[in-house]
């Protein structure tokens, strides 16, 4: 079930804040010996303090359980740093202290910036607060007073005795047919995108919300989804006018109606959940594509909503055509990317220092992990592959003029015309080796590049 997780992590915070702050309960007097208060503006860092460290100190210890659970860190989602040969977490703790490595790029509080591993952060604070899994807590707390009897936190549980899973597929444009993809085990995102789960359980959780009935409290109902972020641009998200983002819920608004409403997308996967308060309205949508079925879903919403609130047929919206133009406009721009990126080409491209196989190598940063280049096919490009990441990708490597290049970050099955280009860059050390090579992976940082640093010469 992808991101919809985070609503489930955010209410497992709302739990053990209660139970702490109440002292009542079984669990809470065992988790009262860890923490005297905890509130939503508790400062991580005084949880769990030894992992949870940035490259800023003060942000470190600023940032509260609301900042991270709203998005609001100031440190973007650095998504393609996951996993990664030599990079690869081994836990939610091993995750988290990948965060010292992973630059900032805006003050704290300042803009909103969807980060996973704040939501794992999260993950980890809850577990030593309860001194056992997240997993094990939500089918205690939440699942099963919910009767959510086919919801599971890792893919083997959900994989043992009769049950059978939805295989997950990618379309792919290159022959034309769906091809299946392997079931995605998320260790170090647990917080973010874990949840395995079916649409009836699911529909269990929306009565919840809608009604605000327990397991949660009232209050725990109103702070989920109270607002605490603006979203100033969300290319995904249809709804008209400004979007605001609470604790693990989007909301937003339509036609007056107000929106609460989450979606989530992982390799295989795609689904939504969403409820209109006012209403008693609510629904579940759950696919096994990737990206194509968010798309339709995101058809098929607009649709109902349409149809629930009323609207006239000459105020509708053509929703499909919608997320064509702007699939077209991504694609036209990733198929001149290299005019668009490096505008002030010379006339005759500077020929690279060195030869092509000069470059290839292992290089390595402390937060993305590993980069092993390697002259590609035809002898004039580099390729690596990061296919153990949580996004597979293989980069390859086009030379545009002197130490500048051009990397294609191409997914795993992905259609070709969606791949995204990116600037890359080599130096060259004092001993007229490559020492380091720069690429542009994560869009917040504004051209500024990963850097990695050449480990197989003594440069």
């Amino acid at each position: 079930m992808a991101s919809t997780t985070k609503a489930f992590t955010a209410a497992a915070m709302s739990l053990v804040i209660n139970d702490i702050n109440n002292h009542h309960g079984e669990n809470s007097t065992r988790m009262a010996t860890t923490a005297d208060q905890i509130h939503w503006r508790t400062p991580l860092a005084s949880i769990i303090r030894e992992d949870f460290v940035l490259e800023d100190k003060y942000t470190t210890a600023q940032i509260t359980i609301e900042d991270a659970l709203s998005h609001r860190s100031g440190i973007p989602d650095h998504i393609r740093h996951y996993g990664g040969t030599g990079a690869s977490p081994g836990s939610i703790k091993d995750a988290v202290r990948i965060l010292r490595y992973l630059p900032a790029t805006a003050e704290l509080r300042t803009k909103y910036m969807y980060n996973n591993l704040m939501y794992t952060a999260v993950s980890h604070a809850i577990e030593t607060l309860t001194g056992e899994n997240l997993g094990t807590f939500l089918l205690q707390r939440v699942w099963t007073p919910l009767h959510m009897d086919s919801t599971y936190w890792t893919r083997d549980d959900a994989q043992a005795g009769d049950n059978i899973l939805a295989q997950g597929y990618t379309w792919n444009a290159n022959k034309s047919e769906y091809t299946p993809e392997p079931c995605p085990d998320i260790i170090g995102g647990s917080g973010a995108g874990a949840m395995i789960s079916s649409v009836v359980d699911y529909a269990q959780w929306i009565r919840c919300m809608i009604t605000c009935s327990g397991p949660l409290s009232k209050n725990a109902h109103a702070a989920l989804i109270q607002p605490r972020t603006i979203i100033a641009e969300d290319p995904t998200n249809m709804f008209p006018g400004t979007h605001l983002y609470a604790l693990g819920w989007t909301r937003d608004n339509y036609h007056g109606e107000d929106i609460i409403w989450h979606d989530g997308s992982v390799a295989g996967y795609g689904c939504t959940m969403m409820y209109l308060p006012r209403r008693q309205w609510g629904l579940v949508m759950a696919g096994n594509t990737t990206l194509t079925s968010n798309i339709v879903q995101v058809v098929l919403y607009m649709h109902l909503l349409d149809q629930v609130l009323g609207i006239p047929s000459h105020d509708r919206v053509d929703w499909q055509q919608q997320i064509s133009e702007r699939i077209a406009t991504w694609r036209e721009k990733q198929a001149h990317a290299k005019d668009l990126l490096y505008p002030r080409l010379p006339v005759v491209p500077i020929p690279p220092t060195l030869g092509v196989w000069e470059y290839a190598g292992l290089y390595e940063h402390p937060g993305y992990g590993r980069l092993e280049l390697r002259v590609d096919i035809d002898g004039f490009g580099l390729d690596a592959d990061r296919l153990t990441c949580e996004v597979p990708i293989v980069i390859l490597m086009e030379h545009v003029s002197g130490e500048f290049w051009l990397a294609s970050l191409r997914e795993r099955n992905q259609d070709p015309r969606d791949h995204e280009r990116v600037r890359a860059e080599f130096r060259i050390g004092v001993k007229g080796l490559v020492s380091e090579v720069g690429i542009d992976l994560e869009p917040e940082m504004n051209g500024e590049k990963i850097w990695f640093q050449r480990i197989d010469l003594d440069i």
